[in-house]
């Protein structure tokens, strides 16, 4: 998706929209899979209601959602022979991101986290703001940089607001562990210079979007889009039970990762832009699609129970107690953590990496823009 060319100028005359062009795919389509799917976000909610455990929920997310959304990215890179071939520094890259993670595991694993929680968050905005950029691009009517900076700035800032002040005050805690924040920004009126922003790009999204509405040049399904997300970016920091608020999170992020991958892979066979035959072939049913990157996440699962039975077995980050007593939330096991994050985020952070170019829409081979096309 080509979102850094430069701003369309808009026509005297308005064109009239064709129904197909506000949607990226289709209103079944983007209201059931990219936007409403955030309904699911109750998802971990409920399995912690029932399991009593952060441990047991980030597994069950991790296995079912989680893990198939990140490795359905190599489809669109490391699986793809022609990426690999135009990319060839940037795709070797990514090998060094696991050697990096392991190494960090074991030095210092409260950092490691904090990095990827950044990271994860800046991951989940960037999505959300190539979704709002995929409809703009789609509208014949044009779009103008004024809007896409302060959609930028709304969905930038609103995740931030309440965690900025969990930060500061060293309450922000997931994993069993209290992300680290440097001293020099622990100042109390932080939190205050954020909710400037956020407000601030808050109120010139309204009146941008009534000035658009007046102008006939309202976008709903992307208005929608940036609605939903802006509102639970702002809720989810506020929640007691941040394990479990962030894989609410994420169970959106992800379902709707999966779904937009599903539709460009099937663009890209559809313009003969895809390389690999066999990402082609999953690529013409969702259920064969998610069905092979559930297929890499239960190997990755062996390997993560792998590295669990071996830091057992040699006492290695023995802190806390095992897993007969996971159900407790108050009890975490620095075994278990070291394994999962060990393994995890050296998948998950390849996955963010290339999704960076991906969101960029850098390469309109690897990222075509969206267009019509039957969704079934």
């Amino acid at each position: 998706m080509a979102t850094l060319q430069p701003s369309i100028a808009l026509s005297p005359t308005i064109p009239r929209l064709d129904r197909r062009d506000i949607w990226l795919v289709s209103p079944f389509y983007d209201l059931t899979f990219i936007i409403f799917s955030s309904v699911l976000l109750v998802f971990p909610h409920i399995s912690h209601a029932f399991l009593q455990s952060n441990i047991y929920v980030d597994l069950i997310v991790t296995m079912l959602i989680g893990g198939p959304h990140l490795f359905a990215t190599y489809t669109m890179t490391l699986m793809e022979p022609d990426f690999r071939r135009r990319y060839p520094v940037y795709a070797r890259g990514a090998y060094l991101l696991p050697v990096l993670i392991v190494t960090l595991a074991v030095l210092n694993l409260t950092l490691l986290v904090t990095i990827f929680f950044f990271w994860a968050s800046v991951h989940v905005i960037h999505q959300a703001a190539y979704v709002a950029d995929a409809y703009r691009m789609k509208d014949p009517r044009g779009w103008r940089w004024t809007s896409r900076i302060i959609d930028y700035g709304l969905l930038f800032t609103s995740l931030y607001p309440i965690a900025t002040s969990k930060l500061i005050h060293s309450q922000f805690e997931t994993g069993g562990r209290t992300l680290l924040f440097p001293d020099f920004l622990r100042m109390e009126w932080l939190p205050y210079v954020v909710w400037v922003l956020f407000l601030g790009f808050l109120a010139a999204f309204l009146v941008k979007t009534v000035w658009e509405y007046r102008h006939g040049l309202f976008h709903g399904p992307k208005t929608l889009h940036m609605a939903v997300a802006t509102g639970l970016f702002l809720i989810t920091p506020t929640l007691e039970n941040l394990d479990v608020a962030f894989q609410g999170l994420n169970v959106w992020h992800s379902f709707q990762y999966l779904a937009v991958v599903l539709y460009l892979n099937r663009l890209r066979a559809r313009r003969g832009l895809m390389s690999s035959r066999m990402v082609q072939k999953i690529s013409g049913s969702g259920f064969k699609l998610y069905g092979m990157c559930l297929a890499f996440t239960l190997g990755a699962g062996v390997l993560f129970l792998a590295t669990l039975g071996l830091v057992v077995h040699f006492g290695w980050f023995e802190t806390g107690q095992m897993m007969g007593s996971l159900l407790h939330d108050q009890v975490y096991s620095d075994q278990h953590y070291f394994a999962f994050y060990s393994v995890v985020l050296s998948f998950l952070l390849i996955h963010y990496y290339f999704d960076h170019f991906i969101f960029l829409g850098i390469d309109e081979k690897i990222t075509p823009a969206f267009a019509p096309l039957d969704p079934r």
